[in-house]
């Protein structure tokens, strides 16, 4: 996932503590930073204040201003949440900290009051930023108001603890109170006029995209062509039916965002018996196992492939996920496969490991990519000559779920020519296996959280094992535990749905629901019996997909994070000269 991938938005996220464990380190660090404050005071000044002004100093300066702002944002703001609010506050706190410190080396009056109102507009400023990325910039006027109270309140402090007796000038007090409105002015405008460049090129709020992914909302960005994709359907029926959507569309961009949500939202649909042609299909019944719940019923369960596609596929209107499932079919199966055929091309083509799974069912193929170090494909790339109704490709997309590739195969590029090679030799040593009619399979889905597929297939002897997870990647100890069952199957095939559901897993997951996932799998093992398999592809009605507008998407990206970055270091060095000199 390379910078210029809206993915960099997850470099930004992380999760934050819970509500009442801030709310407690708001107080606590109150004291301590009022400690460290005095004491830098009267170690470095000539000041030597009593330490009975520190209860003061950490009611005043270090928890009163910061509490009020906490409870009033949410409050002003509406859906701001409280947790995030305290954050800030917490962060502002610190920041004020810093500046305490740095006021403990000033050498003069003069300069100590620079510090002391820089800080005051860093905060501001600090509140501004933060508030218009998190809600938007249409409301900027409510924010405007609303950042005042907290350096409002540390003002109030600083005269009510003795500031007034510093004896500045009426000059000095205005020239202050005007530096950190013109200086809130400039970070607007600054604001505004990113928000106006990216909209000439997208059409899209920035801000709107940015605070919609953080508050995880579900919109639709205006923007995209109209299409009709084709949508695969994967079926396997033992007496169960196993029912598996592989659309070529792209799982994105992010969030609630266009398509972000679409692995789950199929996922859900498919276990809840929507679906098939847009019947409804039989209830699906919670099972338990280990006291893990597990999504199974009776007769059906549901997951979902990832196909070797790009975000240019992505879905501009998350509704339209329902006109993917509406695809989805009730294929024709058959008890005649050939076993699996597995042939790597990475010596012969350059690469560290391009490896292909396949098998023949019927007269149609399935076959499973895997390119390291590459992350997605131009659809063109290896379907340009190939009919959707005689192959289901497949892209594990197992790589590494928080150092993945960067790189993307570009259709008509030397290096797509070599897999476009790769890949037609591999039809064609698949062609020459044999059928058989002994096709057994078992399946579980797991949903504890994670949305997981087992499913164990039996030919002719051989017995393979697929471990799907709803994630872009996969995290180390799925990939681990991949490996310790390669031991007990004669091949393993984990893959991950690419779903960009949630930028904040995106930014933080880890580990998987390990337990889950082997419990899925001895429930496969134990579900294998005869079966008949296959797979059909259908066109959905038209939908909107992102095409080259993703590219304004990216480039909105990097306008925001460069720009925005390069304004406040500006605006800052133009602040400390404003002040100071």
């Amino acid at each position: 996932m390379g910078a210029d991938n809206v993915d960099a938005f997850q470099r930004f996220i992380f999760s934050v503590p819970p509500l009442r464990i801030q709310a407690a380190a708001l107080v606590a660090l109150s004291v301590v930073y009022a400690v460290g404050t005095v004491g830098g005071i009267w170690l470095f000044t000539p000041f030597a204040p009593e330490p009975s002004r520190i209860l003061p100093v950490a009611v005043l300066i270090f928890l009163v201003p910061f509490v009020v702002a906490a409870e009033l944002f949410p409050r002003v703001l509406d859906g701001y949440p409280r947790s995030w609010s305290y954050f800030l506050a917490l962060t502002s706190q610190f920041v004020l900290f810093v500046y305490a410190l740095v006021l403990s080396g000033a050498d003069n009056v003069g300069n100590a009051w620079s510090i002391i109102w820089l800080s005051f507009i860093t905060l501001y400023l600090i509140n501004i930023l933060v508030l218009v990325v998190s809600t938007g910039i249409d409301r900027f006027d409510r924010i405007l108001l609303v950042s005042l109270v907290e350096p409002a309140g540390l003002i109030a402090a600083f005269y009510a603890l003795g500031g007034s007796e510093l004896g500045f000038s009426t000059y000095r007090h205005v020239f202050a109170f005007a530096s950190l409105l013109i200086a809130a002015g400039f970070l607007v405008l600054v604001l505004v006029v990113v928000d106006y460049l990216i909209k000439s090129n997208t059409d899209v709020s920035a801000f709107a995209l940015t605070s919609g992914l953080l508050r995880n909302d579900r919109e639709s960005l205006d923007l995209g062509v109209e299409a009709r994709p084709a949508v695969e359907t994967f079926a396997v029926d033992n007496g169960r039916r196993l029912t598996v959507a592989a659309p070529w569309v792209h799982p994105g961009p992010l969030g609630g965002f266009g398509g972000g949500q679409l692995s789950g939202n199929l996922i859900e649909a498919l276990n809840e018996g929507r679906g098939v042609d847009g019947a409804e299909r039989a209830e699906t019944a919670a099972a338990t196992d280990g006291g893990a719940a597990a999504a199974a019923s009776a007769d059906a369960a549901g997951f979902f492939f990832h196909v070797p596609c790009t975000h240019k596929e992505d879905l501009s209107n998350p509704a339209d996920a329902e006109r993917i499932l509406d695809a989805v079919a009730d294929p024709d199966r058959t008890e005649r496969v050939s076993r699996l055929v597995t042939a790597s091309y990475g010596e012969r083509e350059g690469y560290a490991d391009v490896r292909f799974h396949g098998r023949r069912i019927g007269d149609k193929e399935v076959i499973v990519l895997h390119g390291e170090g590459i992350d997605d494909y131009d659809t063109g790339v290896f379907m340009r000559d190939v009919d959707h109704d005689e192959v289901l490709l497949i892209d594990q997309h197992r790589h590494d779920i928080q150092n993945g590739p960067d790189v993307e195969i570009q259709y008509g590029s030397a290096t797509a020519d070599r897999l476009k090679r790769a890949f037609d030799d591999f039809r064609d040593r698949l062609a020459d296996t044999d059928l058989v009619e002994d096709y057994a399979a078992g399946f579980a889905v797991t949903r504890t959280g994670q949305d997981a597929l087992a499913m164990v297939e039996r030919v002719d002897g051989q017995e393979v094992l697929w471990i799907g997870v709803d994630t872009n990647g996969l995290t180390p100890d799925v990939r681990a535990t991949a490996d310790e069952y390669r031991a007990e199957f004669d091949a393993v095939i984990p893959f991950s749905t690419d779903t960009h559901a949630s930028i904040h897993e995106l930014a933080n997951k880890r580990e998987s629901d390990i337990d889950a996932i082997e419990g899925a799998v001895d429930r496969a093992v134990d579900d294998v019996a005869p079966a008949t398999v296959g797979f059909e592809s259908n066109r959905t009605e038209p939908v909107k997909l992102l095409k080259n507008d993703y590219n304004g998407l990216v480039f909105s990206v990097n306008i925001l994070i460069r720009l925005t970055l390069i304004s406040l270091v500006i605006l800052y060095a133009l602040l400390v000269l404003w002040l100071f000199f």
